[in-house]
């Protein structure tokens, strides 16, 4: 989905240079899971269990323009 890799591009090219390990994996992680999983996370007020991976998609989704 278009929109999916536009709110990762910008989480990638605005917060990659300063995150912290932690959330480099679970970026790394996101990148991994199906479309619809993230969609889910990204655009349908989901959250994955792990709060590490659940901070990150907090965070794509506040800063989403």
């Amino acid at each position: 989905m278009k929109e999916l890799d536009v709110l990762l591009t910008q989480w990638l090219e605005r917060d990659w240079p300063r995150a912290a390990e932690a959330e480099r994996r679970a970026f790394e992680w996101l990148l991994e899971q199906p479309d619809a999983e993230l969609a889910g996370w990204l655009l349908g007020g989901a959250r994955p269990a792990n709060a590490v991976r659940a901070a990150l998609v907090d965070d794509i989704v506040r800063r989403r323009a």
